[in-house]
């Protein structure tokens, strides 16, 4: 088995997802880290998507948003705009096993708070939906 084979392990009729749980935790097995599977492995990756800072990661300087950056910054129209415009774009081109079914930015200009819900699909499984909820 290649590192390859270890992106999708195909199942009779079905692809599978596998990856580990983020944040990573202990099982409670022998020291072997929590996995995850189809929509809960998406749902993690597209959490680490969005919380990474743009040029984080050296080999992959666009990957991610200015999520983080933005808690420092005054919250207006123009912002959340811009947000969304990054949110959509990251998870369009770094996560193209997910269909991105709704996308709600919700900013409480007092607290200087953003309220993010999206709720996605797999392509392999249009039937089933999972939520993303973040509180920036």
């Amino acid at each position: 088995m290649s590192y390859y084979d270890l992106e999708y392990i195909s199942t009779p009729g079905k692809t599978r997802v596998l990856g580990v749980a983020f944040p990573m935790r202990h099982n409670g097995v022998g020291g072997v880290v929590t996995a995850n599977e189809n929509l809960g492995s998406l749902r993690d990756g597209i959490i680490q998507l969005l919380m990474t800072r743009k040029g984080a990661r050296v080999m992959r300087p666009n990957f991610g948003t200015d999520l983080r950056a933005a808690m420092f910054e005054p919250l207006d129209t123009q912002l959340v705009e811009t947000l969304r415009a990054q949110i959509t774009k990251a998870i369009t081109v770094y996560e193209p096993r997910v269909i991105l079914k709704s996308l709600h930015l919700v900013p409480d200009y007092e607290k200087n708070t953003l309220y993010i819900k999206l709720s996605m699909s797999s392509k392999d499984d249009l039937l089933n939906t999972e939520t993303v909820e973040l509180l920036i």
